[in-house]
């Protein structure tokens, strides 16, 4: 146990290390932002629950927009500053959010116009985040850091949720935004103290076509190259576009959980907000948990297989919380989901870590930001559609039977690799 523990990236890197705590602090923020603002509009006078879903829109938008055009900018120059830009940007329409609030001069009005322009930064630090982890640790811990990055949104709604909970009810909102403006600066400064170079790898032809932009004057000539390389990279691909229809479709499937667990609470249950929060803790800790324990693990033999396999259980536990009415057993089938599906974001960021190559990454992720964004809402539409149609629990199964379909689809498609592993020099 102790070899394991020296062995993982979070203490042989310091870099990796301050990378990942700055990466959680931000997400967290960035959470705990939209909690706030949440209750604060909702504990307005009126009916505010409209007013609600238009700020969500309004802060989806430039996250579903932007991810792709930010990603040839994330290549070319240092992602550490891009990250810090990010990260830094919204941390300065937060503390104008919070000066109004200090003027008792905070209108709805201004609070969208502020959170769009936050927002607009969000796909710039995201993206940065993504396509850094490769550089900041080697070949063979790149699984383990993969695999513990991508609990930075679960440890978010975990911490998020209790602390901004927590300082609203002792303090306010005025405090609980100063607190979230907190979280922004540390979060800033352990990014900041990351000594690694993320640059982007130089190309072959990267100063033959920098001349000759600069001796056109044509700098945006050199981002849409730059661009349409990210995206031809990408379009011929085959095994690697199949594979990213695989993960839209595992968004698509799975992340209606989300908003399902309170329709379920309402219309099977019969409870109250009580157990919203009891089901959704469990999800978190259940996802954190199988991350924790996979960033322990190396390699993944027979992956596809093996994806498979967890995609076909995903479907079983969302069929059988379909078919359950008692609380206590629906928790516990949501915390195996919430294992499930942190074990099928975590194989496809590392095989995407893997395979893609590192000048091309900011480019690659900003297309799978864009396909997150997209298919979130799609999903959340369609699952509201469908349960005015049937019942909540037939819109659970029925996504159950498509999660279960999407791993019998990935054993279709040609591989990309067949297993994530380090073969490693033997010195003979």
């Amino acid at each position: 146990m102790f070899k394991k523990l020296y062995d993982h990236p979070l203490y042989l890197y310091p870099n990796f290390r301050n990378f990942f705590i700055g990466d959680v602090l931000v997400a967290v923020a960035e959470r705990y932002f939209a909690i706030t603002f949440a209750w604060w509009i909702i504990s307005q006078d009126g009916e505010n629950g409209k007013w609600l879903g238009l700020l969500m829109a309004v802060e989806a938008i430039p996250i579903l927009c932007l991810s792709p055009f930010v990603g040839p900018i994330i290549d070319r120059y240092n992602k550490k500053w891009c990250m810090l830009i990010g990260a830094t940007a919204q941390l300065f329409f937060v503390t104008i959010i919070w000066l109004l609030m200090q003027g008792d001069a905070l209108q709805f009005t201004y609070l969208v116009i502020l959170s769009f322009c936050m927002s607009c930064f969000v796909p710039q630090f995201e993206d940065s985040i993504s396509a850094s982890v490769g550089s900041l640790v080697d070949e063979k811990h790149l699984s383990q850091a993969t695999t513990i990055q991508s609990t930075s949104i679960e440890f978010s709604n975990i911490f998020a949720a209790v602390i901004s909970a927590s300082m609203i009810a002792a303090f306010g909102i005025a405090h609980a935004v100063l607190f979230n403006l907190a979280l922004y600066v540390v979060g800033v400064l352990f990014l900041f103290s990351i000594k690694t170079e993320l640059l982007r790898p130089v190309e072959e032809n990267d100063s033959e076509e920098d001349d000759e932009d600069e001796e056109s004057g044509e700098s945006s000539n050199r981002y849409l190259k730059d661009l349409k390389k990210g995206l031809k990279y990408i379009a011929s691909n085959r095994p690697l576009y199949l594979y990213a229809i695989v993960y839209a479709l595992e968004t698509f499937f799975t992340v209606p959980i989300f908003i399902l667990i309170p329709m379920l609470v309402k219309g099977v249950l019969h409870e109250t907000i009580n157990w919203v929060a009891v089901f959704e803790t469990s999800l978190s800790i259940g996802s954190v948990l199988t991350a924790v324990v996979l960033s322990f693990k190396s390699e993944f033999k027979r992956f596809y297989p093996t994806y498979a396999v967890v995609a076909f259980c995903m479907g079983a536990f969302m069929i059988a919380l379909g078919f359950a009415t008692n609380g206590y057993l629906m928790a516990g089938l949501i915390f195996f989901m919430g294992g499930l599906f942190a074990t099928m974001m975590a194989m496809s960021f590392m095989m995407f870590q893997y395979v893609v190559p590192q000048e091309l990454k900011g480019r690659f992720f900003g297309v799978m930001s864009t396909i997150a964004a997209g298919m979130a809402p799609l999903s959340y539409m369609t699952v509201g559609l469908l349960s005015d149609i049937w019942s909540t629990e037939a819109v659970l199964i029925l996504d159950g039977i498509g999660a279960a379909l999407l791993g019998i689809y990935v054993l279709t498609i040609p591989r990309l690799r067949e297993s994530i592993e380090v073969v490693e020099d033997v010195d003979y």
